[in-house]
């Protein structure tokens, strides 16, 4: 028996948040190192990826004020949902880095 496909609609969000964070790049990344503003945080002390989940944080605070309060001034509520998953993303994948860095650094 084959299992069930997912919701149509989760999979086209994927796609989506590719294309939002590939626009918002154009603002914050550099050539050289596309997370170069979400590493930045190590200039502060903060590993990276606890960096980009403090962004999120912000994110679902936004989101907390909209539940209560029902109108947000600066973000509709559906930017805060895309960019809590493009941080919560970014941030798996600098958190895999400094495992994998980790590691190396254990086996070597």
């Amino acid at each position: 028996m084959a299992g069930k496909a997912g919701d149509p609609r989760f999979h086209a969000l994927p796609k989506e948040i590719g294309d939002l964070h590939d626009k918002k790049q154009e603002d914050y990344g550099v050539d050289e190192d596309p997370l170069a503003n979400l590493r930045g945080s190590g200039e502060w002390n903060i590993r990276p990826w606890v960096g980009a989940m403090n962004r999120a944080g912000d994110k679902v605070r936004r989101l907390q004020k909209y539940a209560k309060v029902g109108k947000l001034a600066n973000e509709s509520v559906r930017d805060s949902f895309m960019d809590n998953a493009v941080y919560s993303l970014l941030a798996l994948i600098l958190f895999d880095e400094e495992e994998r860095q980790k590691t190396e650094h254990h086996s070597v």
